[in-house]
């Protein structure tokens, strides 16, 4: 069960809303988000729940060790869960969202250690730690920032308890949308491609693919983190926005200040400023920058793919950082270019596990320099599958900029927004109800 799908839709999270609210007292909801987060877990990974339990009471440990000792048991803690994590990206057994948990569980410690919370309890961490909204794929919340936010929206009960069912069901319906009817359908085009082979594939189709799969792969991440956040909002909590228009951006550097922000913010925070961020030098700089990027791509996965991807980021990067920026900064339009040239052939790293796969895949993208003797390719391709997915890479590019999100959150209230809504919403149920249903991309880390 997740998020997209007609269990949670239908009988999950109204019967868990309903029990939330009903409960009259801060302490006992605290209750029953922790052990409604522990069955929504439980329903689909129950193999998984005494390692979840297990990382949890090994948390409530670490807290307290981190308030009582400080620096040595915070250097010990680090090393255990960091090892953990490695473990479970090395040993074939993932459990699911180990990735996003483990980094929620290092920033409490974090910041436990610098003393920038306030006095915190059992059911105050255990509550952040198992929220089920960011539990599998975040947003990267932090639990100051969840708990004082969420005091504010206490204030004038009823009223804030409307505004935000009724913003929560909007933030999660768009996120719906974007999953089931643009995500999905985006990736039967990348699913057909490589059941073809990537070196039998046409120059165009190579490109359309790798088009198709950024915009997949935006959808499917921004439909869960809307979909998370609009749940959260229903709660009275608020997580932060993890994506802010990426793709407007002018340089690959201002593209992942806008791209899954919350795991940047992590690896600002934690890892590049405690090295020393850009204070010390430009060599320093590039330095920190290479340590951030291999990580991050560790952080996805242990392949030699996602290695590649990190420094293939961390190039371009430190271009920026040397010399291109001033020239991007100049040069507007040629900064979006570049942006929507660049970070495509990055996705092409992500998105293919071989080796092999990804040397086909730029010869075919780049086919007309580079000789190819040998190769069997069907010219035309890309007229069948731009008949099959043209309407949904249109519908995509339309989607990809914010302006018919931000009009849905605008026009929420009046009737067109709200019919709007509700074709997104039955639509998407339609085609749940019909068995397309793709579990999210980022569920795997």
């Amino acid at each position: 069960m997740d998020f997209g799908s007609i269990p949670f839709i239908v009988w999950f999270l109204p019967a868990f809303l309903l029990i939330y609210y009903v409960i009259p007292s801060d302490r006992s909801r605290k209750v029953v988000l922790i052990l409604g987060s522990i069955g929504f877990y439980a329903v689909s990974y129950t193999v998984w729940i005494p390692h979840l339990l297990a990382l949890t009471c090994l948390t409530l440990l670490a807290y307290q060790g981190v308030q009582r000792f400080g620096k040595p048991v915070l250097a010990a803690a680090v090393l255990l869960f960091v090892g953990i994590l490695v473990w479970n990206k090395t040993s074939g057994q993932l459990m699911p969202g180990i990735s996003f948990l483990v980094f929620t569980i290092l920033a409490l410690l974090f910041d436990c250690n610098r003393k920038q919370m306030t006095q915190t309890g059992v059911l105050q961490i255990l509550s952040y730690l198992l929220f089920f909204p960011k539990m599998l794929s975040g947003p990267i919340a932090r639990l100051e920032d969840m708990e004082s936010k969420r005091v504010l929206l206490m204030g004038e009960r009823n009223r804030r308890i409307r505004v935000g069912m009724e913003y929560g069901l909007v933030c999660f319906i768009i996120g719906l949308g974007y999953k089931v009817l643009l995500a999905n359908s985006l990736s039967g085009l990348w699913y057909d491609i490589q059941t073809i082979g990537f070196d039998s594939i046409s120059t165009p189709l190579a490109w359309m693919g790798i088009l198709g799969y950024s915009m997949q792969l935006y959808f499917d991440f921004q439909g869960y983190s809307l979909m998370a956040i609009g749940i959260a909002k229903m709660l009275g909590y608020r997580l932060p926005n993890n994506f802010n228009s990426p793709y407007l951006s002018k340089s690959i550097s201002e593209f992942y200040r806008r791209w899954h922000m919350t795991l940047g913010s992590w690896f600002r925070d934690y890892i590049y400023i405690p090295l020393g961020g850009s204070r010390k030098g430009r060599m320093r700089t590039v330095i920190n920058l290479g340590i951030v990027w291999i990580l991050t791509g560790l952080w996805h996965g242990f392949g030699w793919n996602f290695l590649l991807w990190g420094c293939f980021l961390f190039f371009w990067i430190s271009v920026e950082k040397l010399w291109l920026r001033s020239i991007l900064e100049q040069h507007p339009v040629l900064g979006h270019i570049y942006v929507c040239f660049l970070i495509p052939l990055s996705w092409v790293f992500f998105a293919l596990p071989e080796l092999q796969d990804i040397k086909w895949c730029f010869l075919r993208l780049f086919a007309p320099l580079v000789p190819q003797d040998g190769v069997n390719v069907l010219a035309v391709d890309y007229l069948k599958y731009g008949s099959m997915y043209g309407p949904f890479l249109l519908a995509g590019v339309c989607c990809i900029f914010p302006f018919v999100e931000r009009w849905l959150k605008r026009h929420y209230r009046k009737w067109y927004g709200i019919v709007l809504l509700l074709v997104i919403f039955w639509f998407s149920i339609y085609q749940l109800s019909n068995g397309l249903n793709n579990p999210f991309l980022y569920f795997r880390f």
